[in-house]
């Protein structure tokens, strides 16, 4: 069986007993679940900040583990590209009127499927312009997950 790396939830407390790592130096320290602050000043260093980074030693294993949505704002407005773990090419993520987020996929019989995700906490474009905004940022990383349906 595949080992199972721990990365703490986004909100709530870090469970340091289950991480694989031993010789942290944040293990045990008591602002190791801020989010806001830098991994210096004791955040666990697989617990992303508020843009959606992980310290340098934990993005190839960050980035193997789970989806995630790179949003940036440019020019041509707000661009959101999909990352899935062991697939090599990016997917672009879209949004239906009714609201649901997407992205194009093509199912085992090679026929194209618009796969639902869940992008939790963000209903539009707009709630992560805001999110940005308040970040004073123009790139941030987000997490998914893969609904069990298509649209």
């Amino acid at each position: 069986m595949e080992q199972q790396h721990y990365f703490p939830p986004l909100h709530g407390a870090v469970d340091c007993e289950k991480c694989e790592v031993r010789d942290c130096w944040c293990r045990g320290k008591f602002q190791r679940n801020r989010r806001d602050m830098p991994h210096t000043s004791g955040r666990c260093p697989r617990l992303p900040d508020l843009c959606g980074f992980v310290e340098k030693e934990e993005r190839e294993l960050y980035k193997a583990t789970f989806m995630l949505v790179h949003a940036e704002y440019g020019v041509g407005g707000l661009h959101l590209t999909l990352t899935i773990p062991g697939h090599k090419r990016n997917r672009k993520v879209y949004q239906t009127k009714s609201g649901y987020w997407y992205c194009n996929l093509t199912s085992e019989k090679g026929c194209p499927e618009r796969q639902v995700l869940n992008l939790e906490g963000y209903q539009s474009k707009e709630d992560i312009l805001r999110h940005m905004k308040s970040l004073r940022t123009d790139y941030c990383i987000l997490r998914c997950s893969m609904e069990g349906f298509t649209v």
